[in-house]
């Protein structure tokens, strides 16, 4: 996508979450038609419009995610002198709250601490879903380059 044509579907995709609010499956629904009308017919003739809506919403829950929603992390000081290092290490301007269904920006989470409870639980289970399939990895990498009598199988016959 040209820079011209990524910064208008960013600024389609937030016209839609004031609208909507930030739920990305929602917004591409309702977009999706709209913004790509030739790519979404061709997608959808050759089977292919689901994956294309997991791209639009993977895009979309990106624009939603860096969004900036105008108020500056410094501001945060003038509430409380503690929030500003917390804030300022954050990675993201914007966490996912499942109980919303949408991605929340950080001063709204502090407003309302029901939903950051939320959005730090989530991202919680999240990191420990992803542990834990590193730890399944690390088991796989053991087992494929253990030594002793049973050699690894080698990638041809792993793919056969």
């Amino acid at each position: 996508m040209l820079d011209s044509r990524s910064a208008a579907f960013a600024e389609r995709v937030r016209d839609y979450a004031s609208r909507l609010g930030n739920n990305a499956p929602r917004i591409a629904d309702d977009m999706m038609e709209a913004a790509f009308p030739l790519t979404c017919t061709q997608a959808r003739q050759e089977g292919a419009l689901r994956m294309l809506r997991t791209g639009i919403i993977s895009e979309v829950k990106r624009i939603l995610r860096n969004r900036d929603d105008g108020m500056a992390q410094a501001d945060f000081a003038e509430v409380c002198a503690a929030f500003a290092p917390l804030v300022k290490d954050l990675r993201s301007k914007s966490y996912f709250v499942e109980s919303a269904e949408e991605y929340v920006a950080v001063p709204n989470l502090i407003a309302e601490p029901d939903l950051l409870d939320d959005a730090r639980r989530f991202m919680r289970r999240k990191g420990i879903e992803c542990l834990t399939e590193a730890d399944r990895l690390d088991a796989l990498f053991a087992t494929v380059t253990r030594n002793g009598t049973d050699a690894a199988p080698t990638r041809q016959e792993v793919l056969s």
